[in-house]
């Protein structure tokens, strides 16, 4: 679905009084993706939002939870991630 969405987004440029506007639709090159750690596990965190990116083009997609579990490192290795870190709170975002 990720693949199908992204090929229905496209660049869009309009004129306006005075010039043009519009928008051009590109990835980022590296994403960030967090899958919380607590007694209850979300390795499905990981594969909505490292598989999204990498359908958007993404070069890089790094996984960050504080305490993963097997689950959560193989939702990472199934999603594509290209590193996987083991820590978690804002810290792992910045």
């Amino acid at each position: 679905f990720a693949e199908t969405q992204r090929a229905a987004i496209r660049d869009a440029e309009t004129d306006i009084p005075g010039g043009k506007a519009g928008h051009t639709v590109r990835p980022v090159e590296v994403a960030g993706c967090y899958a919380p750690g607590g007694r209850y596990p979300l390795p499905s965190s990981v594969i909505m939002t490292a598989v999204t990116a990498r359908a958007a083009g993404v070069q890089s997609v790094v996984v960050a939870s504080p305490k993963p579990l097997p689950v959560t490192l193989a939702a990472a290795h199934v999603s594509g991630a290209d590193h996987f870190l083991r820590i978690g709170g804002a810290h792992a975002i910045a």
